[in-house]
């Protein structure tokens, strides 16, 4: 379908895309642009297969039309710098694969005023790691992608853009900008927070933090590892998903806060209700049935 596919931007994402594609034998061609000869340095280590591209000779150079597929697999801050300078004498299809919507597609609507070729994504997955070394080729297999469609774009290129994820084995359905970023807060960016906030809030009990530095094995259970894992996510990347969907995140937590305040409510009332933990576990238990769906 695609003769060139370049990735901009080689992390955790990026680099198992790059894999995934080669692996599946989607083009002839893949190159993908790191940000300096140190990061190419790195890269060389690891063995990949791809053409790589110092991003200023790529920029000095004006090598867009080069390639007839760009997908941007950075933060979302750098996606919209990037946005920014995408020539208009580009004729190729742009997609990325950031987690906020809405700052992006207000971009390009303003950028490209009539038909265009932009077509954003959201590959559900990821890792808790980050980097290149990281990388999976199956990273993409059975995960929804989310394609967001500003206005405008070419009903051929939001084909040529589904059909890519397709080929990839990810399920595709398409959000709104807006409905997107509402959904994903609740869904994904909060949950974030909280566990960062767990991790960090367990460690400010000072018998936590004594044994914690004590004892050489950590002292924790399978519920909390769980539920921290994603705490170590990339600082960077979350900062830049936070930042450009602080409103729906902002009002989730507000959410977030009146069901805790329940449950305080109900572990200080003197008439406990024996029955209430049973009744509140059970709810969540067909809940995650609900949105997992287990039961379909």
């Amino acid at each position: 379908m695609f003769q060139r596919i370049l990735i901009y931007g080689f992390g955790l994402m990026g680099a198992s895309l790059s894999l995934a594609i080669r692996k599946k034998n989607l083009c002839k061609k893949i190159s993908s642009i790191l940000r300096n000869q140190k990061s190419l340095e790195e890269i060389k280590t690891l063995h990949f297969q791809d053409e790589f591209l110092l991003e200023e000779d790529f920029l000095s150079k004006n090598l867009w039309n080069e390639f007839d597929f760009i997908i941007l697999c950075l933060p979302v801050n750098t996606i919209l710098q990037k946005i920014q300078i995408i020539p208009s004498s580009y004729n190729g299809i742009i997609t990325d694969v950031a987690s906020t919507k809405k700052e992006i597609i207000d971009l390009v609507e303003k950028k490209f005023p009539s038909s265009h070729n932009y077509v954003s994504s959201h590959p559900m997955t990821g890792s808790e790691n980050s980097g290149a070394e990281f990388a999976r080729d199956d990273l993409y297999e059975n995960k929804v992608c989310i394609l967001t469609f500003p206005k405008n774009c070419k009903s051929e290129s939001k084909e040529k853009v589904q059909t890519f994820w397709n080929q990839l084995n990810c399920r595709t359905v398409e959000i709104c900008a807006e409905d997107h970023d509402e959904i994903l807060a609740y869904l994904s960016h909060t949950p974030h927070i909280l566990s960062a906030l767990m991790v960090n809030w367990s460690l400010q009990n000072e018998k936590v933090q004594s044994y914690t530095h004590s004892l050489s094995v950590p002292l924790i259970g399978g519920g909390f590892k769980d539920m921290s894992r994603i705490a170590g996510s990339n600082p960077e990347m979350w900062e830049a998903i936070i930042k450009t969907n602080s409103n729906y995140i902002l009002e989730s937590l507000k959410s977030y806060h009146l069901e805790l305040k329940k449950i305080i409510d109900n572990l200080e009332n003197p008439n406990f209700n024996d029955t209430f933990w049973k009744s509140y576990f059970k709810k969540a238990k067909e809940n995650r049935s609900k949105l997992l769906k287990l039961d379909s």
